[in-house]
């Protein structure tokens, strides 16, 4: 992979996790592992339950597995898509 190449991805994984707000669906490029357990599918919508922005320049969105119930933290580099809801649920 070329230099400019990753420079873009950066800058496209950054882009995308500006975007994408709590209460958005994201859809994931490939399936989730960890320890050899499935834990999010591909083509499946998950809603962003938090987003975090590390001091070590990572960002990652927060969201809930449906196979174990585990919050997950989720690159911007595998998400492949995202849905804004049209109308906001507002939790007072």
């Amino acid at each position: 992979m070329h230099r400019q190449d990753q420079s873009e991805l950066i800058l496209e994984a950054d882009f995308l996790w500006r975007e994408i707000n709590v209460g958005d669906d994201i859809y994931l490029d490939a399936d989730f592992y960890r320890e050899h357990r499935r834990l999010l599918c591909q083509g499946v919508p998950y809603q962003v339950l938090a987003k975090i922005d590390k001091t070590c320049g990572a960002q990652e969105l927060i969201v809930q597995s449906y196979q174990t119930q585990e919050l997950i933290a989720v690159s911007p580099y595998l998400v492949c898509s995202y849905e804004s809801p049209e109308q906001p649920i507002l939790i007072s």
